[in-house]
């Protein structure tokens, strides 16, 4: 995402290109585009406005974080068959346990969907707030970013940075925003970050299908630079600790809505 290294295409055996190369218009730099894996193609027809679609379904009639393969294919209903669907599920589920991570999908999807950039944006901020308040606290931001990265990796191949720069991140959106960690930040503030910081524009421009999609947004010279990979220092256990009680949370209101009957979820889901 950040660096040149990690915009360099990524084959894994079997999964199909995840970059194309287009030719800048000036100064003949070479620009990488991000592409769809092999089997996940059809998920290229999605707008935001259909992935936010997609999230409320999930949020109305979901009991579970995650999808088994037949909630897959009626969530995702761009496949042509069965089959398709199935294929499709098998390239997401990459520990092979059954199951794929719906946040992390959608995430990664509503990235790399058609629409304006800041659209794309909020829709990302939403699907991660995950007690519908509109603000995101640390432990939540730093979630998203790590999540929605590992969804577009599995959508794109593209390698995604260290945990180490992913925190680094948070902590200058909180920077940004000049509010302590104990307080939350809200869209403007997650707008705010992503529209100005140098790093995260460049990483986009792989998913910016049209001109329009940034129009409005910051130009370069109004972008700042800042060098993530520097080392996170102090803070790191405390992060990690937070994200795994937000993880155990989830997992536990997860195994609650599973006690539904599996009549029950099948009908819904």
């Amino acid at each position: 995402w950040l660096k040149p290294c990690w915009l360099r295409r990524e084959l894994q055996a079997g999964s199909g290109s995840a970059l194309s190369s287009q030719r800048g218009d000036r100064m003949g730099v070479v620009l990488s585009r991000a592409e769809l894996v092999r089997g996940l193609e059809p998920l290229s027809t999605y707008n935001v406005s259909s992935v936010r679609l997609i999230f409320q379904k999930f949020e109305e009639v979901c009991p579970a974080p995650a999808l088994w393969e037949r909630a897959f294919a009626e969530l995702f209903s761009c496949f042509p068959t069965g089959e398709a669907a199935t294929k499709a599920f098998m390239v997401l589920d990459t520990d092979g346990n059954g199951l794929i991570d719906a946040r992390e999908s959608i995430a990664g999807l509503a990235i790399v969907s058609k629409g304006h950039l800041s659209d794309r944006m909020r829709l990302l901020f939403d699907i991660f707030d995950l007690n519908g308040e509109k603000e995101l606290h640390f432990d939540e931001c730093f979630l998203m970013l790590r999540r929605s990265m590992a969804g577009l990796r599995k959508l794109t191949g593209i390698v995604t940075p260290p945990e180490k720069v992913v925190h680094n991140m948070t902590k200058q959106i909180w920077k940004s925003a000049r509010k302590h960690r104990n307080n939350a930040i809200i869209h403007e503030d997650w707008q705010q970050w992503w529209t100005h910081d140098a790093s995260m524009r460049s990483a986009l421009k792989m998913v910016t299908w049209k001109p329009e999609e940034q129009r409005g947004l910051p130009t370069p010279d109004q972008q700042t630079n800042i060098d993530y990979t520097k080392s996170a220092g102090a803070g790191d256990d405390e992060v990690s600790a937070a994200v795994g009680q937000q993880l155990k949370r989830g997992s536990m209101l997860g195994q609650a809505r599973s006690s539904l009957s599996a009549t029950s979820f099948a009908k819904m889901c």
